[in-house]
């Protein structure tokens, strides 16, 4: 786990947690789909009615996608922080 110099409210890390995360899956999934000749909105339809797919990743695609995103949390993490932990300024200890 990362230490912060000083300490970061906890409401602040959660934020830039799951803003990083959001991020990092819209940009992986718009990325792989558009790689993976899959068209970015599939409408489905079922016995239900018609249903929106906004990233239908079938195949590769979607097991390439979780190593990304783990990809991005660590690489970022190991570089002075993630993209939205560097807006909110959040500085770590030691860096």
């Amino acid at each position: 786990m990362a230490n912060y110099d000083p300490p970061q409210p906890l409401w602040k890390r959660s934020l830039a947690g799951l803003l990083d995360f959001l991020l990092a899956f819209f940009v992986v999934g718009y990325l792989l789909s558009a790689v993976s000749d899959n068209r970015l909105f599939s409408f489905v339809k079922n016995s239900k009615g018609t249903e929106l797919d906004i990233f239908p990743l079938k195949g590769w695609p979607a097991w390439v996608a979780p190593v990304l995103i783990i990809a991005y949390f660590v690489v970022l993490g190991r570089t002075g922080g993630t993209i939205f932990q560097r807006l909110f300024r959040m500085k770590r200890a030691g860096t």
